[in-house]
């Protein structure tokens, strides 16, 4: 199931200090006098950089000072190739406010590299713009940190025509909220990874509040690229977050988690209306996860994808024309993820999912599927005179679990010749598998559709299929 791989350009990181050679500066540079503002700065002191146009090429910066513009008249242009105009390694104490970084598609805005962490960044109410995919490496992302960054925190901000925004390797006490992110055209909007060398670190890391459209690959990417390496992240928040439209052929996630065991995953809006249909909208390879309260608003093959882990708890989230699946408990066999046991699937409602409502393709040994509302229209979908839909598609679990409470409506009054509705698809239940008090319905002007298809002969014969509600439908059972 998953597709989430290291961005393009993550191979170069380690070799963060390998730039090209630095070309020389036009004779107009301002470099050197911005260089003397800022080693001018004194202890919780503060430069005021005046509204207008600065050509620069890299500046380092001072701890225990702030550094402030006038925003949208200060702006910094950078003038060399694959450099950060700013300069924060291993600095604590520093805020940049209300400027402008314009990488004038040679370089980078903002880097903290080196061998330390930065301690105390605030980094508000400044805008990102001419980052470029044609930089190399770290140079064609906006703000990079390579270390680590502790007690930090990133708000109000723009990103706009940029190839990547924010790329952050092992975070602790971090907030990145209010942020707007625009036609992201290479990267991730926002990309949290470990450090690629032992850092007991990642506590505390929200991710609020960010909107933005038009993205090449992912909004928000917390990637685990080896959990052996000593770096932790442990129950990072999502929230609240609204993402939308897709520039990639197919391969766009809205949200990936892979990196943070108990991850809150909530009230984020995530959609796409282009006809490119894109591979997930939230992804989540983390145990004990709480999805809830999102609402995926089309365009992905599948809206909710969890794969290969457990407990995780899928909640009152809304669900609109997933291509495939609405919600799917995935098996990867090649990385050993085929496990989602003790997993909870409730209250949710997904509306004309193309293939499934909720698809069980690994072991769901234990879990709850219930109180999920589930409704298709034949023929909503070009096809569907070849489809076969099921509200809830079961593959055989090591041990039993329960599906109850369930409504399955399919709406369309004339579904087309050829479409195929059934309330429920089970190869072969485990003995002891609940399936009852389930309402499969179709508001078909004739009778339509199955109820049960496959084989339940376990549930049947325990007694466990039991007090299901068969409205309008051909068949009850196949």
């Amino acid at each position: 199931m998953t597709r989430t791989t290291q961005p393009v350009f993550l191979v170069l990181a380690i070799g963060v200090a390998g730039f090209l050679k630095t070309a020389s500066l036009p004779a107009n540079d301002d470099s050197q006098t911005l260089q003397r503002l800022m080693n001018g700065c004194r202890e919780r002191g503060s430069v005021q950089l005046e509204p207008r146009l600065y050509l620069t090429g890299p500046l380092r910066l001072k701890s225990n000072c702030t550094y402030t513009g006038t925003p949208g008249k200060t702006v910094l242009k950078m003038m060399t190739p694959n450099r950060f105009i700013f300069d924060i390694s291993e600095l604590r104490n520093v805020t940049i406010r209300g400027i402008q970084f314009d990488g004038s598609g040679v370089g980078g805005a903002i880097v903290a590299k080196e061998n330390g962490p930065a301690f105390g960044i605030t980094l508000e109410n400044c805008t990102f713009t001419g980052v470029s995919s044609r930089a190399i490496f770290p140079a064609n992302v906006s703000v990079v940190s390579t270390w680590a960054l502790i007690d930090s925190t990133i708000r109000n901000n723009t990103f706009e025509d940029v190839a990547a925004g924010l790329w952050m390797t092992t975070v602790q006490n971090v907030a990145i909220e209010n942020n707007s992110f625009h036609r992201i055209t290479q990267g991730d909007a926002i990309y949290i990874a470990p450090n690629p060398v032992p850092f007991p670190s990642g506590q505390h890391l929200r991710i609020a509040g960010n909107h933005g459209a038009e993205f090449a690959r992912m909004a928000v990417e917390i990637f685990r690229p080896d959990p052996s390496n000593g770096s932790t992240l442990e129950s990072p928040v999502i929230e609240n977050n609204a993402f939308s439209e897709w520039t990639s052929p197919r391969d766009g996630f809205g949200l990936s988690i892979t990196h943070g065991d108990g991850a809150v995953i909530r009230n984020n809006t995530i959609g796409n209306s282009r006809p490119a249909q894109q591979y997930l909208g939230i992804e989540v390879i983390v145990r004990n996860a709480l999805i809830e309260g999102n609402r995926i608003e089309g365009g992905f093959s599948h809206a909710i994808a969890v794969q290969g882990t457990d407990a995780p708890r899928i909640l009152d989230n809304r669900i609109d024309r997933a291509s495939d699946t609405g919600i799917i408990l995935a098996c990867d066999a090649g990385r050993h993820r085929c496990s989602s046991r003790n997993a909870v699937i409730e209250n949710n409602t997904i509306t004309n999912a193309r293939r499934a409502g909720i698809a069980l393709d690994d072991d769901w040994a234990g879990s709850r599927i219930a109180g999920n509302t589930i409704s298709r229209s034949g023929g909503s979908w070009p096809g569907d005179n070849m489809t076969l839909f099921s509200g809830v598609h079961e593959t055989k679990a090591s041990a039993p679990g329960t599906i109850e409470d369930n409504t399955i409506i399919q709406t369309a009054p004339d579904p087309p010749a050829g479409f195929d509705f059934c309330g429920f698809s089970v190869s072969s239940a485990a003995p002891g598998t609940v399936i009852r008090n389930n309402t499969v319905r179709s508001d078909a002007t004739r009778r339509f559709g199955t109820g049960l298809l496959g084989v339940a002969s376990a549930g049947r014969d325990s007694g466990a299929f039991d007090n299901n509600h068969f409205v309008n439908l051909a068949r009850d059972r196949s």
